[in-house]
């Protein structure tokens, strides 16, 4: 089946992503969240649209620094200077 021949209601959509139907309709209203097409009085929402909105919406949310195998992650954070009074008072 063709992604762009599926399409979601909001109830549908709010399942999916495990959110409230409530903020798909703020997130509407505000021009935010997946792309939609009003269908009569009704939000629709085409699969393939929604697949490239959760994928930009995990590349957004990824680390900016990748791991590698064998990288040491348990490295000491630096250090901050110290923010206290000077030592010479």
């Amino acid at each position: 089946m063709n992604p762009d021949d599926v399409w979601l209601s909001t109830e549908e959509l709010a399942a999916r992503l495990k959110i409230p139907k409530k903020t798909l309709a703020v997130w509407a209203s505000a021009g935010r969240g997946p792309r939609y097409a009003r269908i009569g009085r009704y939000r629709r929402y085409r699969l393939s649209d929604l697949l490239l909105w959760e994928q930009d919406q995990l590349d957004k949310s990824a680390p900016s620094r990748v791991e590698y195998p064998g990288q040491d992650s348990h490295r000491r954070p630096p250090t901050r200077p110290d923010r206290g009074r000077s030592r010479d008072h």
